[in-house]
């Protein structure tokens, strides 16, 4: 209760993060539903998609599909094996002809600085590997 004897209203999970997104891209615009479908970011070459997953507990999914189109192959196995070696609360993977990059967090105890750490994480690496992927591999990039 507030000292009028009203009760604050506190915001559901989707519009706090959508407030932490649009805090986050600097763009005060609420034009679209974080838990109907992602929200696209671009970064550098790289696409950069923000999703709230309807799961037990909620899930805040930040992903980018760094390569379409291409094959699933043994080199390329062992060398999302390799960048995975090195990448702390990241990964990288093969699924149904894309290669993704992808990090979750449990969406109840995001903050700010969590949001944006994440969102920076997948930015940089999705950008820094499509092109050397793309260069090897082959497939599509999202942007370039």
């Amino acid at each position: 209760m507030t000292a009028l004897g009203c009760t604050a209203v506190e915001p559901t999970l989707a519009e706090r993060l959508e407030r932490l997104l649009c805090d986050y891209l600097d763009d005060p615009k609420r034009d679209f539903d974080i838990a109907a479908e992602p929200v696209a970011i671009q970064a550098g070459s790289a696409l950069v998609l923000v999703r709230l997953v309807d799961a037990d507990p909620p899930v805040l999914r930040i992903f980018s599909p760094l390569l379409r189109q291409v094959e699933r192959g043994g080199e390329l196995l062992a060398e999302l094996n390799e960048i995975n070696a090195h990448l702390s609360f990241l990964r990288v993977f093969w699924r149904e002809g894309t290669v993704f990059a992808a990090t979750e967090l449990l969406a109840e105890s995001v903050d700010a600085t969590s949001f944006a750490h994440a969102c920076d994480a997948v930015s940089d690496l999705a950008d820094y590997y499509d092109d050397r992927l793309h260069q090897r591999f082959g497939g599509e990039l999202a942007y370039g």
